[in-house]
């Protein structure tokens, strides 16, 4: 966990935002770690920021928090996880169901 959050400051220092944005920004990729516990990289699913945001929501958070954390934790993705070789359409990424859904196997 503190190797995510880590890359991620390293990342965001890279694109040259201001120190609050980046404190601000941590913030909500260390809550998205710590309410679904997730303390390795391997752990992290896309789906995950769907889950977490609608919990969000239902906890009243207002639209423009959310639009931070979605690009908090889109960032995450995009530029922290890919670079450090996270690769999304693993296989056994392909072979888990969606949570909530019921599937079949032949």
């Amino acid at each position: 966990k503190s190797l995510i959050l880590s890359r991620y400051r390293t990342e965001f220092r890279r694109k040259s935002a201001s120190y609050r944005t980046e404190v601000k920004t941590l913030r909500w990729v260390r809550l998205f770690l710590d309410e679904l516990s997730i303390i390795h990289s391997s752990q992290i699913r896309r789906w995950q920021i769907d889950y977490f945001l609608s919990e969000q929501k239902k906890r009243g958070s207002s639209y423009d928090e959310l639009l931070q954390a979605k690009s908090a934790l889109r960032f995450l993705f995009d530029k922290v996880l890919i670079r450090s070789g996270i690769d999304e359409t693993a296989e056994e990424d392909q072979l888990q169901s969606e949570p909530g859904s019921f599937r079949i196997t032949a």
